[in-house]
Order: C-alpha cells, then structure tokens, then sequence
C-alpha cells in the first residue's frame, strides 16, 4: 500500500495505491490521472460490450476496449492509451496476486478490505440448482427472427446471483471492486462447474460406463448426490456395494430378441384371483 514506482516502457510511473476499493492515482511522465474504483457492475456491463463470438465455441475479448473504458479519458492519444493498457488491465482484473480457491459449501469467502475502517468483505456461496441454471439460460437466450445469440456476461451474471447465499460487505454487490470481483467470480465458477478430476471420471469407455452405474445406484438407493458418493471413503462405498447386492441382487438378463407375452404392446392382462373361501 501507499506509492508504487516502476519502469513502464521506458516511461517511469508512480502509483498512489490503497487498495482496490480506493481510487488509485497513476503519474507517469507529465501525465497525471486518477481510475475510480472498478467495480462489479462495470466490470460486466464492459464485458458484455467488448466480447464476441469467435467460432463455435470460443469468446474473443477486445482488450483495447476494455482498456479504453477503464482509462475513461477520450481525450487521451493513442500512444498514452497504449502505454497505460497493462496498468488499465491490471486495475480491471483486481491485481495479479493468486485467486484464493472456493472454500467448502456454507464456509466464509474473504473477499478483501471493504471499506477504510479495516473491515473485510465475505460472501457465503452454495452451488446452484437445476431450475436456477434453467432460469438463467432462458434469459441469456436471445432471437431475432432467424438469428439467435447467448448472452454469456448474463449467464454469469445469473450464476452469481443465484449462487451467492449472504454477502457481508459494506457495499452491495454491484458496488464491490476489482479484487472483490475477481475473487468472487473465480470461486463461484469453480464452485458450478465439474473440476478435472470429475470430468475423466465421466469420459466415455467401459470404465467411465462402470463408475457411472455404480455411482447411480448408490445414489438411487440412499438418495445422495455424486458429490457425496465421490467423497465417501473408498472401504465405506465397497461395504454400501456388497449389501446392496445381499438386498438387490442383479436381475438376471433376458435373452435378447425374446419377450413376454405380457410385454407384447397389443397384450390385455387379466387377474384372476382364486379364492378358496368363495369356491367353499
């Protein structure tokens, strides 16, 4: 904290930093600018402006725009707008430090200083569910006429939202600056989406066949999540797996190409119950 020098360029630079919820002052050569704090909303309104589709499945930021409206300075040439791009860049990511990683559901995320007394904002995240992940890919789902695009910064958005439970902070959400946001976001993607090892547990073969119908049945027959089945000490799945088999033994299979008659679709089932005290 406090004034930072460095080379930038070529160009020496002087920085008045106090965090990123503190307006950070930038003097470098006879250039003298001051960047508000780059909060949450503007971070995503400006992401939703400056990315593009590119191919099927990839998104292209233009980073000169993101740049640009950091800086917030029409006025300045187009050299100074390039050398102040990393710093521009630097300011809008929240820093270069190491992204804390998600923390267990229901435990505190520190997001950083909130405000100038000392204290620390903290959000209390939990996955989203199914219909809240619907919910936001149907607002993130545009058509005009013939042509229809995704809105990905929307989705995000949604996520966010729906997976953010509390937020201690002395600003709301779309007040929180760089370093809050950045945090924020990272945590709650990874908190939504399947991690490495999860996803080569699903690849496809007779291996990925296996640990899907063993991780289905005991979710089926105890009503957990794969989640919990995944974390369940290995011995403990073995033991659940051998009584299950005790109480549900596998079917035996019926040759192929052979059917009841019961099964057939044109098929009319008739009971008949035979009871002695009514033949008496």
């Amino acid at each position: 904290m406090g004034r930072l020098e460095f080379d930038l360029s070529g160009t020496p630079c002087l920085l008045a930093f106090s965090g990123f919820h503190r307006p950070l002052g930038i003097v470098a050569g006879s250039l003298s600018l001051t960047l508000p704090p780059w909060t949450y909303r503007r971070h995503l309104n400006t992401l939703r402006a400056c990315t593009a589709a590119s191919g099927a499945n990839d998104l292209q930021l233009d980073s000169r725009q993101l740049c640009d409206a950091v800086l917030d300075a029409p006025s300045l040439a187009d050299d100074t707008r390039r050398l102040l791009a990393p710093l521009a860049l630097w300011w809008a990511a929240g820093g270069d430090d190491p992204l804390p990683p998600a923390p267990a559901e229901g435990e505190w995320l520190t997001l950083g200083p909130s405000d100038d007394s000392g204290g620390e904002a903290r959000a209390r995240l939990r996955p989203w569910s199914e219909r809240q992940r619907l919910s936001a890919l149907n607002a993130s789902l545009a058509a005009d006429g013939d042509a229809s695009w995704f809105d990905p910064v929307t989705y995000l958005d949604g996520m966010v939202r729906a997976s953010l439970q509390a937020l201690d902070s002395s600003t709301g959400l779309d007040d929180l600056d760089a370093r809050a946001t950045a945090v924020l976001l990272n945590a709650t993607v990874a908190l939504n989406l399947c991690d490495d090892e999860d996803e080569a547990l699903l690849q496809g073969g007779p291996a990925a066949r296996e640990c899907a119908a063993r991780t289905l049945r005991l979710c089926q027959a105890l009503g957990w999540t794969p989640a919990r089945v995944w974390a369940t000490p290995a011995i403990e799945v073995d033991r659940l797996l051998r009584m299950l088999d005790l109480v549900q033994p596998a079917a035996a299979p019926r040759p192929a190409g052979r059917r009841s008659l019961a099964e057939h679709p044109d098929a009319t089932l008739i009971r008949i119950d035979d009871d002695p005290q009514e033949r008496a």
